[in-house]
């Protein structure tokens, strides 16, 4: 075995210790190698750690100069100055791809707390891949990828961990920079998927997707057999409020209604603005006198409430809204909504103010002859 403990440059604990001669010829072996590799100055920075199990102790048998450097420490220093110096560590599990990967990210406080842990986990699989941020004595931010084979010596109750770790700082810059780069894509896709089926002013749905939503929602309930409901509502004499107080005002007063409609519907149910001061109501599962109610409660609401408050105002609406209901008045899209509309306004004949659906007269198939029986109104 190589003369190596007796060399003044030794830092470490095994070859002057009380310890096998299988251990020492091993950590002399590894040091005798990992010298010249030092001194090539390659790219990699190798290291020889160990560590007593029962005493919890960690030391280095082998450290190379360029972490040392980076550190800013010495030989008997590094062990707590590169465990000082950790900002993040990341373990790389392989998912089903051979590419494709996924990282467990631990912070400097985590890495401390977890330490144990993470130990028996490399004992587990005797190999250790992962990548540390650090913060080195330069001040810089490192990225070090670190792989190792740990070996267990039972008898000395030691384990070492022979490795090396290589500067990956402009990989990992990369791949930070490309993970910010696909969250803010994917941030703007979120928002452009919202603004494309959401109104800009009241934060409802918009016609986009209320035709297409309209459009499934008929043929899933033609298929389950389930029925549903639209309501079409209009804010009785809203000119006046634009007249009275502007448009500025005007506008955020539709606001507050839509905040209105949305706090007295559940999901599935939802509203949408289809245009200027008119709204559209789908309830899902809602039959022909369930969706009276529900219109009634949402017009009570409505006209119970003072909107622009926050602007020093105390204004108050009225809205008339009509009913349709699939598949009992129609199934189709334009059909349904144009019932809806029609019974709207046969509330807006009527006074305003107020709830209607429309009953079609039937024939002895039950099919629908186009007269209307009765106009269900209620206030």
């Amino acid at each position: 075995m190589p003369n190596q403990h007796t060399h003044n440059d030794y830092y470490g604990r095994i070859l002057n210790g009380n310890y096998s001669r299988e251990l020492k010829r091993r950590i002399a072996e590894c040091i005798q190698h990992f010298q010249v590799f030092d001194e090539l100055e390659t790219p990699a920075i190798p290291y020889i750690a160990a560590w007593q199990e029962k005493r919890n102790v960690i030391w280095y048998e082998f450290v190379s100069r360029q972490l040392l450097q980076l550190l800013g420490c010495n030989h008997s220093d590094a062990s707590e100055f590169f465990r000082n110096s950790i900002v993040e560590r990341r373990i790389y599990t392989k998912m089903g791809a051979p590419d494709d990967s996924q990282a467990m990210i631990l912070q400097s406080n985590e890495v401390m707390e977890r330490q144990s842990e993470l130990r028996e986990e490399v004992k587990d699989s005797g190999i250790l891949e992962a990548v540390y941020k650090i913060s080195a004595v330069d001040g810089k931010t490192y990225w070090l990828k670190d792989q190792a084979k740990l070996e267990p010596f039972e008898t000395d109750n030691i384990y070492i961990s022979i490795g090396n770790l290589t500067i990956v700082t402009k990989e990992m810059e990369a791949e930070e920079h490309l993970k910010q780069a696909q969250k803010a894509l994917r941030k703007s896709e979120q928002k452009f998927r919202k603004q494309a089926i959401h109104d800009n002013l009241t934060g409802l749905y918009n016609t986009r997707y209320l035709y297409h939503a309209l459009d499934e929602l008929i043929k899933k309930s033609a298929s389950l057999g389930r029925v549903f409901s639209l309501v079409f509502m209009d804010i009785d004499d809203f000119k006046q409020v634009v007249d009275t107080h502007g448009h500025l005002n005007a506008s955020k007063a539709l606001q507050e209604i839509a905040a209105t409609i949305k706090t007295n519907l559940q999901a599935p149910a939802y509203g949408v603005a289809y245009g200027g001061d008119e709204f559209v109501l789908v309830l899902p599962e809602f039959d022909k006198q369930q969706a009276l109610d529900m219109a009634e409660t949402i017009r009570k609401r409505i006209k119970e409430t003072l909107y622009l408050q926050k602007a020093g105002l105390r204004v108050q609406v009225s809205s008339s809204l009509g009913v349709s209901t699939f598949p009992d008045d129609a199934d189709t899209l334009t059909e349904l909504l144009a019932l809806a509309d029609q019974a709207m306004f046969s509330v807006k004949e009527r006074g305003k103010d107020s709830v209607c659906g429309i009953t079609y007269e039937t024939n002895n198939s039950g099919d629908r002859t186009g007269n209307i029986v009765s106009h269900d109104c209620q206030k």
